[in-house]
């Protein structure tokens, strides 16, 4: 009976410590995010772009995570906004906004080179941002950051703290 009654103190001194620990998808997701931010890429928790007719329906977004290559802002210029679908939603245009004529005649390879997870590209005031789930590893995360470059290659714009890959 002492045994037993010793397990379960034991068991209850250790099951909050535990609760505590970072799960493995946890431990990933954070080497991704750190990653990413050695890339010079910001992260932000979002709700991933919804096509029109979601919006309409008023359905929930899903939660995804935007990465984000920041730009220099540039006096009397404001960036435009827009963004491109990997896979448009039936009913859906590509491309939403006025995106530059360079990146939609790059627009075939830069597709191709995004995962099943991703789910589009654009511009934002701040920078080019890629919408993902975040699945994958540190490899996909430098894809990922090679892509926002490339995209900013083709659009325009003077990168913040691009960093090389270390």
């Amino acid at each position: 009976m002492g045994w037993l009654i010793g397990f379960i103190v034991v068991a209850f001194v250790v099951a909050p410590i535990m609760w505590v620990m970072p799960s493995p998808a946890q431990k990933r997701q954070a080497r991704l995010r750190e990653r990413a931010q050695q890339l010079g890429l910001a992260i932000s928790l979002v709700d991933l772009p919804q096509s029109h007719r979601s919006k309409v329906r008023k359905e929930a977004a899903a939660k995804g995570v935007a990465y984000s290559l920041r730009m220099q802002r540039e006096r009397n210029r404001i960036r435009p906004h827009w963004f491109v679908w990997r896979e448009a939603p039936d009913g859906e245009r590509d491309i939403d906004g006025s995106c530059p004529e360079a990146v939609v005649d790059a627009l075939p390879a830069l597709r191709a080179r995004m995962g099943a997870d991703m789910v589009g590209f654009g511009s934002t005031p701040e920078g080019y941002v890629l919408y993902w789930r975040e699945r994958g590893d540190e490899t996909t995360v430098e894809q990922v950051a090679m892509l926002l470059e490339d995209i900013r290659q083709l659009a325009g714009g003077t990168a913040i703290g691009r960093k090389t890959n270390t």
